[in-house]
């Protein structure tokens, strides 16, 4: 039987987490990539191929290492080729994260965005409630004076596609919170693909935000080329 909205339960394991416990970033993306999958297995869609556009990530409190969180998931919103789909991520009944993504279906062969599936409305039409979602990209292109640093795509950053599966992305971000003491939480941070990275070197480059008085970071990650493949916004939570 479909569900419109799935839930779940995952546990925070070592590997999820950072020296003081806190989930990271790319692990967090990770859960919220498998909790989709799950549910469309599960209705049906297995067989279909999508790729995602853009993710929001509003991290109140970031799960720690061996909690149990409650997991939540269902298609928000739709548009001629993709859908938008809201995940939380809750310890005790308080929600920590929630996370809006954009996800382009496309066809397995060609790699073209292709219209959504014939039954994809009857699924998960009852927790839709925004029927004109974009999918265009709001990010601007990389400063010339920007901070950079080098970072090298291991062949364990591929997933089934041949090139860096989207959660990996992340840990790129990490680094550079890192390098400018922005702490992970609480945050909005919002990625954007462009293109696919393979294997080998890449480069990041990063500023502090341009006329917004919250602070954060701009992060994009580019090819060996110099070719943008994704870019991020982290803003802290003020108030």
């Amino acid at each position: 039987m479909t569900v419109a909205r799935w839930t779940d339960e995952r546990r925070v394991r070592l590997g999820d987490v950072d020296p003081s416990g806190r989930a990271w970033l790319d692990a967090v993306a990770g859960f919220v990539q498998d909790v989709a999958a799950d549910h469309s297995d599960h209705n049906g869609f297995a067989g279909t191929t999508w790729v995602v556009r853009r993710l929001e990530l509003r991290c109140g409190r970031l799960p720690r290492h061996r909690e149990l969180m409650q997991v939540a998931t269902w298609c928000s919103g739709v548009g001629p080729r993709w859908a938008q789909r809201t995940t939380t991520l809750s310890v005790d009944g308080q929600v920590g994260v929630e996370a809006v993504a954009v996800w382009v279906h496309v066809d397995a062969t060609t790699g073209a965005p292709t219209a959504l599936p014939a039954s994809f409305l009857d699924v998960y039409g009852e927790t839709i409630t925004d029927r004109r979602v974009s999918a265009r990209l709001q990010h601007g292109d990389p400063p010339p004076d920007g901070a950079r640093l080098d970072w090298q795509v291991r062949r364990s950053d591929l997933d089934l596609l041949g090139h860096v599966n989207n959660a990996r992305y992340w840990s790129a971000v990490e680094e550079v919170l890192s390098q400018r003491s922005i702490a992970a939480e609480p945050v909005v941070a919002t990625i954007e693909f462009r293109a696919g990275l393979e294997h080998g070197p890449a480069h990041v480059v990063h500023r502090s935000p341009v006329d917004d008085a919250r602070g954060g970071a701009d992060v994009w990650v580019l090819d060996a080329a110099g070719a943008v493949a994704a870019s991020v916004e982290v803003r802290p939570v003020v108030g």
